[in-house]
């Protein structure tokens, strides 16, 4: 644990130096300043058992919603604090209705787990995916002895580069006897467990976000832009995109736009500040393509609405529900991080293009091998694919039938996960 903490503390130092130029850092330390007492201040009155959803960003809340949702409406006697550890989530979804109190998590030392659970007090803990903060684990496995509190893992994907199956991650392994069920995403995830030791309390249910998609494709919508920008026309949809990405997309698109007229994109950035979005038509410009932003859409002409060639959203909140509007969609991060969330186009329909760096992904190495998906290294790789969906509409349909299944056949995460969480929270 020592080296553990030596390395939380560097990265405090790390994000706290970061604030000085840094939004999001900035944002991560005053969010966190004096959260004792704002703790105690937003509970001072609160009488009822408290359930905690721990999430890391945005991308993990998406995941817990469906489950946090039911959850909530099933079972109103319990107050219910979502702690982000991220600032992005938290702007977000700080005023989400399914939510008594939304809250930063504090880093992660020995004190300040200490004194959150101390703090707290909840009667059952949810963590989501990835998050694995060693001192939190031993704070609520202590909490657990001294009274009734339940911890659980939520929609947990394992993989053999992880740490619990390392010679060194004895302290993370042993971090996973918290959990009093470990909801997995997959049958890999279950046999590493197995290896290490862990079975009895590790129930395969799937993804919830496969769940939440599903939701959102049946919801109503109303762009009426976006739609007549896409109407009668072949759309390629770039989401959630980096600089990595959008040097592959937009010359491509160019390239495609010279062969097949009916061609248009929707390009997505992950990042909507000004100076993004100022990069992206930049890049626009340079191949003389012409460009509207959503959110300067009541400010153009019909003319130029009619003649652009991509819409640039500038905005957020609607990705996830547009790409209904779309043919293909290509999802950024594979050149950096790791790909963004496949699923929201998937449900739509839409065959998905990314980057290498996929393997975290269940979902993607599956799509993969129904080639429902490709992956792409080079601009050529995109335009080859690109133009075979357009052309050969039987590979194209293929390719929509097996998304079609794969969506089908993962449904119902959160009927899984309740039937095992019912029996805790029903006392």
């Amino acid at each position: 644990m020592f080296v553990y903490n030596v390395s939380i503390r560097i990265l405090i130092g790390i994000i706290r130096v970061a604030s000085f130029f840094n939004t999001k850092a900035r944002f991560a330390i005053q969010g966190r300043k004096h959260w004792r007492e704002k703790l105690k201040a937003i509970l001072k009155n609160n009488n009822a058992p408290i359930i905690w959803f721990h999430v890391s960003s945005l991308g993990e809340f998406e995941q817990a919603r469906p489950l946090l949702i039911r959850v909530k409406t099933q079972f109103p006697h319990y107050k219910l604090l979502l702690s982000f550890f991220s600032p992005s989530g938290y702007n977000a979804r700080k005023d989400f209705e399914y939510t008594d109190y939304v809250f930063y998590l504090p880093y992660d030392t020995p004190a300040n787990a200490r004194d959150f659970l101390k703090i707290v007090q909840p009667s059952y803990v949810f963590f989501v995916k990835y998050e694995f903060w060693l001192n939190f684990l031993n704070a609520i496995q202590k909490s657990k002895k001294e009274g009734a509190l339940n911890c659980f893992l939520v929609s947990s994907i394992f993989r053999k580069h992880q740490p619990f199956f390392k010679w060194y991650g004895s302290i993370f392994r042993k971090a996973l006897l918290v959990f009093d069920t470990i909801f997995v995403q997959d049958e890999l995830s279950v046999k590493l467990l197995k290896k290490i030791g862990i079975t009895n309390n590790v129930v395969l249910s799937g993804d919830t976000r496969v769940d939440r998609v599903i939701e959102i494709a049946h919801q109503n919508v109303n762009f009426p832009e976006v739609e007549s920008f896409c109407k009668d026309h072949f759309v390629l949809i770039g989401g959630s995109t980096w600089p990595p990405d959008e040097q592959i997309l937009i010359p491509v698109f160019y390239d495609l736009k010279q062969s097949y007229s009916n061609l248009r994109c929707i390009i997505a950035p992950h990042q909507t500040d000004e100076k993004s979005i100022q990069r992206i038509i930049s890049l626009l410009q340079n191949f003389q393509l012409k460009y509207i932003r959503y959110t300067q859409l009541q400010n153009y002409s019909n003319e130029k609405l009619t003649s652009a060639d991509v819409l640039l959203i500038d905005t957020i909140g609607i990705l996830n529900k547009i790409y209904r509007f779309a043919h293909v969609a290509y999802i950024g991060g594979g050149f950096s991080d790791g790909i963004h969330n496949i699923l929201e186009p998937a449900v739509y329909g839409l065959p998905v293009l990314f980057g290498k760096k996929h393997e975290k992904f269940y979902e993607a190495a599956e799509l993969l091998k129904t080639k429902a998906a490709f992956e792409i290294h080079t601009k050529e790789d995109m335009r080859i694919q690109v133009s075979e969906w357009m052309n050969k509409k039987e590979t194209y349909k293929n390719a929509q039938n097996a998304l079609h299944k794969f969506i089908t056949t993962h449904q119902g995460a959160v009927e899984k996960n309740m039937k095992v969480l019912e029996s805790y929270l029903a006392k």
